[in-house]
């Protein structure tokens, strides 16, 4: 996961205007209308036609996993529910007031926002929006968002990006430990809800992280080789295998935020931190 600025994103006055017209007339429904207001096809088509310009955020990139287009068709998802949030009691109808409002999009891939199995793990954010507090949780339009603590990491959110530690045979956990209960808790439901300990994810989180690693070992012997011979050939080969390290790290690269975290692990290379400063 990697932090995009959603302030970035371009929305035009018609769309504006469009989002506007159909928050108020949900505003003005009943419950049962305003459902309906919501499945409906013309209503979907406001935030489905943010989509282009919210793949542009993220250079191609699911918001949750990192994933280019390959897992899925994608999606518009809503962070907060606009419909019937899940798991809550007693029964909320949803942030039906924020279903048109491009501050609550996220550009996602199916396996982050729908149900998906695979034969050791299940995930899917769907409607599911746990809170730290749930007293604080906003029922009403008039109620403060601010008050709430949502335990799902938020790619728009800086502090939220470094929660999630990754290892090099492909996994992720939280990087806080236990005593940061909130933090900690916060990392593992986002793992879960976003599925991002399917396998497809491990496997190519860990191919990538081991060709880095390589590409670090080369770098560092060929900085090595230079600094006591003053070898022009280990010089370019250093300067070649530390751009292939720095691409893997870009914003636009799949995964790179796992990337990111290892080299932040490798204290002792020459080369991981001249990437590092790069970035």
């Amino acid at each position: 996961m990697r932090y995009i600025d959603i302030d970035k994103l371009e929305v035009g006055a018609q769309w504006l205007e469009r989002a506007r017209q159909a928050t108020e007339s949900l505003r003005h429904a009943s419950p049962e209308d305003r459902e309906k207001l919501l499945k409906s096809k013309e209503n979907a088509r406001i935030w489905s036609d943010l989509k282009p310009e919210l793949l542009k955020l993220s250079n191609g990139k699911c918001w949750y996993c990192e994933t280019k287009e390959i897992r899925s068709d994608n999606a518009v998802d809503h962070y907060r529910p606009k419909g019937n949030v899940r798991g809550v009691l007693p029964p909320h109808e949803g942030y039906w007031w924020l279903a048109f409002d491009w501050r609550n999009y996220r550009f996602t891939c199916a396996f982050c926002n729908s149900a998906r199995r695979s034969p050791t793990t299940d995930g899917g954010k769907q409607d599911f929006f746990p809170l730290w507090n749930e007293a604080g949780r906003a029922r009403t339009e008039s109620d403060a968002l601010d008050s709430e603590l949502p335990l799902l990491l938020d790619p728009t959110k800086v502090r939220d990006i470094g929660l999630l530690a990754f290892s090099e045979d492909g996994s992720v956990g939280p990087a806080m430990n236990e005593s940061r209960k909130r933090e900690f808790r916060s990392a593992d439901e986002s793992i879960h809800r976003y599925h991002l300990h399917h396998p497809f994810l491990v496997e190519r989180r860990m191919s990538l992280l081991r060709q880095v690693s390589k590409w670090i070992d080369q770098a560092d012997r060929q900085l090595d080789r230079f600094a006591r011979m003053d070898d022009p050939v280990a010089y370019n080969e250093a300067e070649d295998r530390i751009n292939d390290i720095r691409k893997a790290a870009a914003p636009e690269a799949e995964y790179s935020a796992a990337v990111r975290h290892l080299l932040a692990g490798k204290v002792s290379s020459e080369a991981a931190k001249q990437v590092l400063n790069t970035l």
